[in-house]
């Protein structure tokens, strides 16, 4: 493996340095206990991945509500959560200097019927799609609900850091809550938190301070971003622009770029690959417009390619 560029090390904003320039993007694991918490299979997993050499290692999904999961089987991060098995867990996936990273989620809308009698929302707009009589209609936040949710995510990014895991990742894309809130489709919202594109930011901006007030400047906080949603009337590339402006200018630290969601899966797909490289040309097109430091996520299958 090249000794220039990947195994370069990165030095993000907040002073944190990352060994090298290999990411392990998040993937689902959900195989948690039945109290939602992380066991030994995690420590197993992590470790190995940590063994492998990768710099940075981001987490698969970790809930910061118990009443609102993707999928059976998620860790849950909350109040009600056994730090123990949080600190084993960091403990495992952070050797060899390694960075892991914790990302952290709620569904939205996007909770399976069979979790979710009433999935919530931001506007009460069904998922539509193939996969839409695997989710029930969901109902529309209120606002004292949607600060709730801002304090849990808070509270959660506080217990990572508390536990030893070396930062956090908001998932922001593939049409999940925070998603949801971004997409004028999704989000027909007339209050602080919808209508135009700057109050369609505000629960992913007021989510990032909040963490910020939590974790203190120099804790790592990243976020995983669609380029777009792909869908008629979504979420698009200038309105994925705005966000990563102003983001880059709240501070993050890191910015993963994605797509699609479970109406346009095109983040498993890989349809707007160019060279089998995901996102590359959104990529390339705002990199000139920001100086946080910008992850492109799927279809590296060459060190040659990697390097380029």
């Amino acid at each position: 493996m090249s000794e220039t560029l990947l195994m370069s090390p990165l030095t993000l904003r907040s002073g944190v340095i990352i060994k090298n320039r290999l990411l392990k993007s998040a993937m689902s694991e959900a195989m948690a206990d039945a109290e939602h918490h992380p066991n030994e299979r995690y420590e197993h997993l992590y470790k190995v991945f940590a063994q492998g050499g990768t710099g940075l290692v981001v987490t698969g999904n970790v809930m910061i509500d118990r009443t609102a999961l993707g999928e059976p089987g998620n860790v849950v991060l909350d109040e009600h959560s056994d730090l123990d098995a949080f600190k084993r867990w960091a403990e495992a996936g952070t050797i060899n200097q390694t960075a892991l990273w914790m990302q952290l989620n709620h569904p939205g809308k996007q909770s399976p019927r069979f979790l979710s009698k009433t999935p919530v929302a931001p506007s009460a707009v069904p998922l539509q799609g193939r996969y839409r009589r695997f989710f029930n209609p969901p109902r529309a936040l209120t606002l004292e609900e949607i600060k709730h949710l801002i304090k849990q995510f808070a509270y959660a990014a506080q217990r990572a850091k508390e536990t030893g895991f070396s930062g956090v990742q908001i998932h922001a894309a593939h049409g999940y809550l925070i998603s949801q809130f971004l997409s004028p489709r999704q989000n027909q919202r007339q209050d602080i938190y919808g209508g135009s594109e700057e109050n369609r930011q505000r629960f992913l901006l007021d989510i990032y301070y909040a963490m910020r007030e939590a974790v203190g400047p120099s804790f790592p906080i990243g976020v995983k971003l669609n380029s777009q949603d792909f869908e008629p009337d979504g979420f698009d590339e200038t309105a994925s622009l705005h966000v990563i402006q102003a983001l880059d200018k709240a501070g993050i630290d890191l910015i993963e770029i994605s797509g699609g969601n479970y109406e346009k899966p095109v983040m498993s797909t890989g349809q707007t690959s160019e060279n089998d490289v995901f996102f590359l040309p959104f990529a390339s097109k705002i990199r000139p417009h920001i100086k946080a430091p910008l992850v492109i996520t799927g279809g590296f299958r060459s060190v040659d390619v990697m390097e380029a």
